[in-house]
C-alpha cells in the first residue's frame, strides 16, 4: 500500500495537504515532510491550514494557506489529509476535501472508516510521521536533512519523546534512518520540549490550582477558562502543553485537561497509562484519538458539568 500511495502522489502534477484543525507536531510534521518530498521531485504541493499555526510549530520554515472566507476550491489535482480520521477534523476545509474525487488520507487514527478514495490507516502506528517515511520508503525518495527534521519532530512529538506504549522497534529503527541524514536531535528535542514563554507559566500555574483528584487518586482533571487566557494576554495555543499536566501526578491511570473554547465549548483532552483504554469514553462523547491519547468537544454546557460528564464515565471505565 505504501508504494501504491507514493506512485500515486508523486505521479500528480499537483497537490495539496490538508491537516486538522489545530494541529500538532505529527500532523503539521508529516505534512512538511511530505511537501519538502514532492517539491523536490518539482511537483506542486502546499499544506492547508484552518487557521494560523501557533509559535510552537513555528521554529522551522513552515509557511502555510490558511483558510478565509475568500477561499477558492484549491486548484491542485490530488487533495491529500494528513493525520486526519474523520472530515470533520478538517474544519472549513472539510467541504473541499468531499467534494474532491482524487483524494488520498494518511491516518494512524481510530476512525469511522476510510473516507478517500486511497489510503493508508494503520492504527498501530506511533504516528503519522512513521508512515510518511515508510510512503516515501517505498519509491526511495530522498530522505534530506529538512524532510528528516520534520518527520523526528512528528514522530517525537506523538511518542511522548519515544516514552509512550506506542513505541515499537519499527519506530527506533526509522529515527536511526532519519539520524543519518545529518539531524540535530539535541537541538529539535529542546525547542519540541524545553521552549515555554512566561505567559505559558502563568497559565501552567493556573492549570495547577485547579487540578483534583478523584477516584482513590486514580484520576486526575484540570483546566483553562476564556478568563485565565485573557488575564494574561494569552492564546489558545499556550495551553497544547498542558493536556498532560494532571496525568503526572503519582498514582494517577487516567486523566483530562478541560479548556474553554472562544464560543463557550469546552475541549477534552484525555490521557492514559497502565492497561486503560479511553478513547471509547472519547468516542462516547462525539471525540476520538487512541487508546492512550484521545479527545472531544462538548457543547453547549460549562466547566463544571462538562467536568461531572467526562469524569463520571473515566469512573465507570
Amino acid at each position: 500500500m505504501y508504494k501504491k500511495i507514493s506512485k500515486h502522489l508523486f505521479s500528480c502534477k499537483s497537490v495539496a495537504l490538508f491537516v486538522h484543525v489545530n494541529p500538532d507536531w505529527d500532523c503539521i510534521g508529516s505534512a512538511l515532510a511530505l511537501r519538502s518530498a514532492l517539491r523536490g521531485k518539482n511537483i506542486k504541493c502546499d499544506v492547508f491550514t484552518e487557521k494560523e499555526l501557533s509559535k510552537h510549530l513555528s521554529f522551522m520554515e513552515n509557511d502555510v494557506i490558511v483558510f478565509s472566507e475568500e477561499s477558492a476550491m484549491p486548484d491542485y489535482e490530488c487533495f491529500c489529509a494528513i493525520d486526519v480520521g474523520t472530515p470533520s477534523r478538517l474544519g472549513a476545509w472539510g467541504d473541499f476535501f468531499t467534494r474532491k474525487e482524487n483524494t488520498v488520507c494518511i491516518d494512524h487514527h481510530l476512525s469511522s472508516g476510510p473516507f478517500a478514495s486511497l489510503s493508508v490507516i494503520e492504527t498501530e502506528r506511533s504516528s503519522t510521521g512513521e508512515l510518511v517515511f515508510e510512503i516515501l520508503s517505498s519509491l526511495k525518495i530522498e530522505i534530506t536533512k529538512e524532510i528528516a527534521s520534520y518527520l523526528y519532530c512528528a514522530i517525537s512529538s506523538d511518542t511522548g519523546s519515544f516514552q509512550y506504549s506506542n513505541v515499537k522497534p519499527r519506530t527506533y529503527e526509522i529515527i536511526i534512518s532519519l539520524t543519518k541524514a545529518g539531524i540535530d536531535t539535541s537541538y529539535l528535542s529542546s525547542m519540541l520540549y524545553e521552549r515555554k514563554s512566561l505567559t505559558q507559566l502563568y497559565l501552567e500555574a493556573e492549570a495547577i490550582n485547579s487540578l483534583k483528584l478523584y477516584h482513590d487518586g486514580k484520576i486526575a482533571t484540570a483546566h483553562v477558562t476564556n478568563e485565565m487566557l485573557e488575564k494574561y494576554n494569552a492564546k489558545r495555543s499556550d495551553t497544547e502543553a498542558l493536556a498532560s499536566l494532571p496525568r503526572s501526578i503519582d498514582g494517577v491511570m487516567i486523566s483530562a485537561f478541560f479548556s474553554e473554547l472562544p464560543n463557550g465549548d469546552i475541549r477534552v483532552n484525555l490521557r492514559a497509562q497502565g492497561d486503560y483504554d479511553i478513547e471509547p469514553v472519547a468516542r462516547f462523547f462525539g471525540g476520538g484519538g487512541h487508546k492512550k491519547a484521545a479527545g472531544c468537544t462538548l457543547e453547549g454546557v460549562d466547566m463544571e458539568k462538562a467536568q461531572n460528564l467526562v469524569v463520571g464515565e473515566l469512573i465507570k471505565l
